[in-house]
């Protein structure tokens, strides 16, 4: 398998359960990628980046609809907003109330700087009418950023986290389409929590 083409095809031919157990092992890989430090830089206690992938969590999130889930469509794909592609957690909000993932996020001891990077965006093909979608982050239940837009660009956003380290946190995406469902086609790009260990 030289292409991505033919790497693709044999991806999709996998059961879900094979699907899932390569991406536990490109999980891995990149783990011990971040963790191939040089002798020295181990031997001085440099600083380490840290990242979570929520995207490559997703199996481990629990979606829900805040009401009845009818309408609703919560996954993980390639979208495109603004004639810009990116992976995305796709969010379309049931008819009523909101869409929600909910992951529980181990913290290591001794992080620092911890830091929530996403960008949100309307999929390309939605026909609002005057409307707008929410898009909203919880922090074990509190909110702690919100936006109502229609945003048809990725625009980028950084959230700086209450300190988490050594904690479980619970982080809450969701989205609402504030009473009108058509065509809130909200997506999460490419969202991460970063940080510093030591």
């Amino acid at each position: 398998m030289d292409t991505q083409d033919e790497l693709q095809q044999a991806l999709a031919a996998l059961s879900p359960a094979d699907r899932e157990r390569v991406r536990e092992y490109v999980a891995f890989l990149r783990w011990r990628a971040q963790r191939n430090l040089t002798g020295a830089e181990a031997a001085g206690g440099a600083e380490r980046p840290w990242r979570f992938n929520f995207l490559e969590h997703f199996s481990e999130a629990e979606v829900r609809a805040s009401r009845h889930a009818g309408g609703m469509e919560v996954k993980i794909a390639e979208t495109v907003v603004g004639d810009e592609s990116r992976p995305a957690l796709w969010m379309h909000p049931p008819l009523a109330g909101e869409a929600t993932a909910e992951y529980h996020v181990a913290v290591p001891v001794g992080l620092r700087d911890l830091r929530l990077r996403f960008a949100i965006g309307v999929r390309e093909g939605a026909q609002p009418a005057d409307q707008l979608v929410a898009f909203r982050i919880r922090v074990d239940g509190w909110q702690v950023w919100s936006r109502a837009a229609w945003p048809i660009r990725w625009e980028p956003v950084e959230v700086p986290l209450p300190h988490q380290a050594g904690n479980i946190l619970r982080l809450t995406f969701a989205t609402d389409g504030l009473g009108e469902h058509k065509f809130a086609w909200a997506a999460w790009g490419e969202p991460v929590l970063v940080g510093t260990e030591s």
